[in-house]
């Protein structure tokens, strides 16, 4: 035998570790002849290691892509899901009460803005001409509407075939166009109804006058189904009256009532930015009868609020007079939609500066609280899109609002009374509770940092 075998036949030279991977031995097997303990030993260890290197790579992969959970999203996902979470699950189909049963009490979660969402501040320049403009605007026999059609889109032009108009120069609000247009689909994608008729919607004042004299000469109570020529919602463009397209004739008048299948338009008109204007036994508030079919846009996430807390567009009003920006609501919506909101008093001068932040979409509307005899100039309410809780890291709880309104129609003057007591003084920042104290002095004209460099100009 020679070197070269000795050296195949005796390899206790080599070390344990380049003995239990030594390829070659490892591999050269032959099938003829029982394979030794130790070489199968080896070829099994070796075999489990590649497997494990295998296993690790395709972990990291997987972990990586995000397709592997965590034992706390395992934990999350086999738990039953909130009410919160079950709702932002749904999509818009599904959210859609498929129902024309008046839908269960509903609260707004509400609680005090946290301030550090109102850091970083600009602001915008508005005229006192544009307290009377916007989807907020109050107009009642109180509060004269400056507008006069500015801002109305013919529905003929954009209309659908889930419903029909009384004639082709029925016309509303521009941008309430598209939300009424998918109210409508909806409704009838879930009772196959297209006979929703939009018998009135812009009127001018002229067209009111006409109204108004024809009304008083046939009815002694005209005075609290029409309203006076100029204080007519109508001739703002936001509002608008539904009937029914009745082949057998149906009733004189009017024969929209809101109930039946029709109740959903009257209980989920919120979601979509409308309001039901002139709500039953509220005639000391709103002065006029329970309409049924009167609607009124307002835009989100207004109309939610109105909506589930029962309130009349006079009662919120008050309501967000009270909410200046050291004092805002923040409010989520069905939907998962965190909102801000707060109000700015115009100033006496007529030009105002009003606060928004740099970082977040908003709106700015009008008030139209001016006449002869209130003291005050009007303001403007800001309405600041934040986004989800994710996004936002503030949560919020449910809060019942009581708010009591009053009108003294006699002397036309608008004298507010409001209880929100129970509204929350608390705000979340980091999921640590914090009080925030509304009567604390702070100038935040230096906490805001106004710049008139940035100023920004609508």
């Amino acid at each position: 035998m020679n070197h070269n075998e000795n050296q195949l036949q005796e390899p206790t030279k080599s070390s344990g570790i380049r003995k239990f991977f030594h390829l070659p031995a490892i591999l050269k097997i032959d099938f003829d002849k029982p394979v030794p303990f130790k070489q199968q030993f080896a070829i099994m260890g070796t075999v489990l290691v590649i497997s494990c290197l295998l296993f690790t790579v395709v972990y990291m992969q997987q972990l990586l892509s995000g397709n592997v959970m965590t034992d706390e999203e395992k934990a999350k996902a086999a738990a039953p899901a909130s009410a919160s979470e079950q709702g932002s699950n749904k999509n818009t189909e599904n959210s859609i009460k498929e129902t024309s049963q008046k839908p269960e009490k509903r609260v707004t979660k509400i609680s005090s803005a946290n301030k550090a969402i109102l850091k970083e501040m600009t602001t915008v320049l508005k005229n006192q001409d544009d307290v009377y403009t916007g989807p907020l605007i109050l107009v009642n026999k109180n509060y004269p509407s400056r507008l006069d059609g500015e801002n109305v889109q013919l529905l003929f032009e954009e209309m659908t075939d889930d419903y029909i108009l009384s004639d082709y120069t029925v016309g509303i609000d521009k941008d309430s166009v598209e939300p009424f247009n998918r109210m409508m689909n909806d409704f009838a994608s879930i009772y196959g109804k297209t006979d929703i008729m939009v018998a009135c919607g812009y009127r001018s004042r002229e067209t009111q006058e006409e109204l108004m004299s024809t009304e008083e000469a046939n009815d002694e109570q005209a005075d609290q189904w029409v309203a006076p020529p100029g204080y007519s919602e109508h001739q703002t463009g936001l509002s608008f009256d539904l009937d029914l397209n009745l082949f057998d004739g149906g009733k004189a008048g009017i024969n929209y009532d809101g109930e039946g299948d029709y109740s959903w338009i009257n209980n989920n008109c919120g979601q979509y930015g409308f309001i039901l204007r002139y709500r039953e036994n509220r005639e000391d508030i709103t002065g006029y009868l329970y309409e049924p079919w009167h609607f009124r846009y307002v835009g989100l996430p207004h109309a939610q609020y109105i909506e589930d807390h029962d309130i009349t567009l006079e009662e919120y009003m008050a309501l967000l007079h009270t909410h200046t920006i050291e004092n805002a609501i923040l409010m989520e919506d069905h939907d998962g939609t965190q909102w801000c909101i707060y109000y700015v008093p115009a100033d006496e001068d007529g030009e105002t500066n009003v606060p928004v932040p740099k970082n977040y979409s908003f709106e700015i509307s009008g008030d139209n609280m001016v006449n002869d005899s209130t003291e005050g100039y009007g303001g403007y309410i800001v309405t600041v899109m934040l986004g989800s809780e994710e996004e936002t890291g503030i949560k919020m709880k449910e809060e019942s609002v009581e708010i009591e309104y009053s009108v003294n129609d006699e002397s036309s003057t608008d004298e507010e009374s409001f209880d929100n007591t129970e509204e929350s003084a608390i705000y979340y920042e980091n999921d640590e509770e914090t009080a925030y104290n509304y009567d604390e002095e702070t100038d935040y004209s230096e906490e805001y940092a106004y710049n008139d460099e940035d100023y920004e100009y609508e």
